[in-house]
C-alpha cells in the first residue's frame, strides 16, 4: 500500500532514519522540525537561487515543497484513527502548497512581512486553555511544550511558532481562517490600498444618497 508521501510525490524524511535516532524512544512521535527549516550556512553558500529560502524575489519552489513535507509528517502521524477534520485541514494545506510549488509561487498570497514575523508575540502557558492545541500540528500546548514557544495571530488563533512561522514566510494569512496580515509585497499593498479607497468611496456615496433622500 502506498504511503501518504508516495500518493503526494513527497519525500519521506524518516525513511533513512534509524529508530535509535529518536531521542524520545518508544512510539513517541515528536519530529525534529529543524529538518524542514532552512539552514543559514548552506543558504549563504548556495549558488542556486531556486534552493534558497524566501528572498526579495519571493519564495522558491523548494520552500513550498518543504512545508508540504512538514505538514505531511503531521498528516501521516494521525493515520489511521486520527481526527478526520484535522486530516482534511492538512490535506487542503498540502494540496495548496503543492499547487503553489507547481506555479513557482506566482499564484496565491505573498509572504507576511518580515517585521510582522519578527514581532510575533509569545503566549505564556498560563494564558492557554488546558485542552488547547496547535491548529497545524494538533499537539496540546500543555502536554507538548514547543521549544520555540506559542504565538497567536491577530485573528486570535494560537500556533506553535515552529509551525506557523514557515507558513507565514510563504503566506500573509492565517491557515485556519485566512485572515490577512501585513506583507512587504508592493503589489499586494497597492491592491489593498485601492480596495480600501474604493470601499471608502462607496460608503461616502451611500452616506450622501441618504442625506439627500
Amino acid at each position: 500500500m502506498a504511503s501518504y508521501y508516495d500518493d503526494h510525490s513527497l519525500e519521506d524524511p524518516f525513511k533513512a532514519r534509524k529508530k535509535t535516532n529518536n531521542p524520545y524512544g518508544g512510539n513517541s512521535f515528536n519530529p525534529d522540525l529543524s529538518h524542514f527549516m532552512p539552514h543559514e550556512d548552506t543558504e549563504s553558500t548556495s549558488s542556486s537561487p531556486s534552493s534558497t529560502s524566501p528572498s526579495a524575489s519571493g519564495p522558491a519552489v523548494h520552500d513550498f515543497r518543504r512545508l508540504a513535507q512538514m505538514f505531511g509528517v503531521f498528516r501521516e502521524r494521525e493515520e489511521p484513527l486520527g481526527d478526520e477534520a484535522h486530516q482534511e485541514f492538512l490535506d487542503n494545506l498540502i494540496t495548496q502548497l503543492m499547487d503553489e510549488a507547481g506555479a513557482s509561487g506566482k499564484h496565491g498570497p505573498p509572504p507576511a512581512s518580515k517585521s510582522f514575523i519578527r514581532d510575533l508575540p509569545f503566549v505564556p502557558q498560563k494564558d492557554l486553555k488546558r485542552d488547547e492545541a496547535c491548529i497545524i500540528c494538533n499537539e496540546n500546548f500543555q502536554e507538548n511544550e514547543s521549544k520555540a514557544g506559542v504565538t497567536k495571530l491577530p485573528c486570535k488563533h494560537h500556533f506553535d511558532r515552529e509551525c506557523i512561522v514557515p507558513w507565514l514566510e510563504l503566506h500573509n494569512n492565517c491557515p485556519a481562517c485566512r485572515a490577512e496580515v501585513p506583507s512587504d509585497d508592493p503589489e499586494w499593498n497597492r491592491k489593498k490600498r485601492e480596495a480600501e479607497l474604493a470601499k471608502y468611496a462607496a460608503e461616502a456615496e451611500i452616506d450622501q444618497d441618504w442625506m439627500y433622500s
